[in-house]
């Protein structure tokens, strides 16, 4: 059971696998008596890494704030040794999710890379397009061989040109590194081949890490936002039912991972912009142009004495605006430019994030997808809302409430659990993919691995 602590991303010695070994239990009382210490000792900590992860989320990633389950391996170990089959009941242990099951796989055979040597490192190279002749050809084709089987890696190495066969795995591998897919060995394609096995591998050790803090189950249906990959799957019965972009905060302003459940949705949602926004973002763009806040029909509101009072913007002298001090109350009316858009998807947590439309929909053709302000915006929220309401209304009764432009609310009769996680390995379709560290959670993890 401790011998595979690799498939686990993990180390047996930190489980003293080889001093376990060499002990002889039959030799003496006393060597019995280290022997019995030390794998009770070593099982507790091997059982309680395996169901709730060796590193605690609080230290290593501050902006994972989804709940461990409690978990009491003493109490689980002698509950084992009652049992009849001892390694069956200890294996139980071990995450069960498809995804998991996939880096399992992943970790093993990056392993053999690693202990193969790795791969070389490819000098600069300049921009190289399919067609093209170059020194570092070879290079490229013998680097790529080593991840993808179907490229031959013999006779044609000693060929410089960039031919169909190179084209076809440069982009498989831009798809594994989540590159823009074009065929067009850049800097970045470049970079990409050159960070070493053995850094694959720490990420793909850091992920499997990250999937162990998660609940064993997550539910029959639920949303999975990856952040670090930029995408949602939503999941019933252990099928995805949906797969689409999305886009999450910014880097100064990231998002978290969280856990939540959608409560309800907003057809023609009101947006009553934070304060930070306020002064942030829309009170330099209302200084820039006098006319902003009319055109995105934003109005702004005055309270006093318990009243709400509408303020026209024409009548405040915005230059003399006390950013730190906005007075006002800021709500943008239901429509096309609505930031919102014409979806709102509810669920209550600390940051005030939720799930929208967006008016602005060419940013889901980029490549890096963190443009918010910390929500995260999807690209087919009609499809969400069919998912998330579960068939109690079609398609077209969505439509026409959209169509009616009418700001509504819809309960949702089984609220749904959400999964925002932050993990830049993910299988799709039994391979791997790696999202780069845009937030540096990933580094951070790393110096405590």
């Amino acid at each position: 059971f401790i011998a595979s602590a690799p498939e686990h991303g993990l180390n047996p010695d930190h489980y003293h696998y080889r001093l376990l070994q060499q002990l002889e239990p039959t030799a003496s009382s006393t060597e019995a008596q280290l022997f019995d210490i030390l794998l009770t000792d070593v099982l507790l900590k091997f059982i309680r890494d395996i169901a709730v992860g060796r590193l605690d989320p609080a230290i290593v990633d501050p902006k994972w704030s989804i709940p461990r389950e409690s978990f009491d391996a003493a109490t689980f170990l002698q509950h084992a040794l009652q049992v009849e089959n001892l390694k069956e009941y200890l294996e139980a242990l071990f995450p069960k999710s498809d995804q998991y099951r996939v880096l399992q796989t992943a970790v093993m055979r990056y392993q053999a890379y690693v202990g193969q040597g790795g791969w070389n490192i490819i000098s600069k190279t300049p921009l190289l397009r399919p067609g093209d002749v170059n020194q570092n050809i070879p290079a490229i084709r013998q680097r790529l061989a080593i991840e993808d089987n179907s490229l031959i890696a013999e006779t044609s190495n000693l060929n410089n040109h960039y031919d169909e066969s190179l084209k076809k795995s440069v982009l498989k591998f831009q798809r594994r590194y989540s590159l823009k897919v074009d065929g067009i060995i850049g800097p970045d394609t470049l970079t990409a081949m050159n960070i070493s096995a053995s850094d694959r591998l720490q990420q793909i050790k850091i992920n499997m890490e990250r999937l162990r803090w998660l609940p064993d189950d997550l539910g029959k249906r639920y949303i999975m936002v990856n952040l670090a990959n930029y995408r949602l799957t939503a999941i019933d019965e252990d099928k995805i039912k949906l797969d689409m972009r999305v886009i999450v905060g910014k880097t100064k302003r990231p998002t978290p991972s969280f856990a939540s459940k959608m409560t309800h949705i907003v057809f023609n949602p009101y947006w009553y912009v934070p304060r930070k926004l306020v002064r942030l973002d829309l009170l330099p763009k209302q200084l820039n142009d006098p006319d902003y806040f009319k055109h995105y029909n934003i109005r702004i509101y005055d309270h006093k004495d318990g009243k709400r009072t509408e303020i026209d913007p024409d009548s405040i002298d915005w230059s003399s605006i006390n950013y730190t001090q906005f007075p006002y109350t800021l709500r943008q009316d239901p429509g096309n430019s609505n930031a919102l858009g014409r979806l709102k998807f509810m669920l209550p947590n600390q940051w005030a994030i939720n799930l929208h439309d967006t008016p602005s929909k060419n940013l889901f053709n980029s490549n890096k997808r963190n443009f918010s302000s910390g929500c995260i915006r999807v690209e087919e929220p009609l499809a969400l809302a069919n998912f998330s309401l579960g068939g109690i209304h079609n398609q077209k009764s969505i439509a026409d409430l959209i169509s009616s432009n009418k700001n509504h609310t819809t309960i949702l009769k089984d609220p749904l659990s959400v999964y925002a996680v932050y993990v830049t390995v993910w299988p799709n379709e039994n391979e791997i993919i790696f999202s780069p560290d845009s937030y540096k959670r990933d580094q951070r993890m790393a110096e405590y691995l």
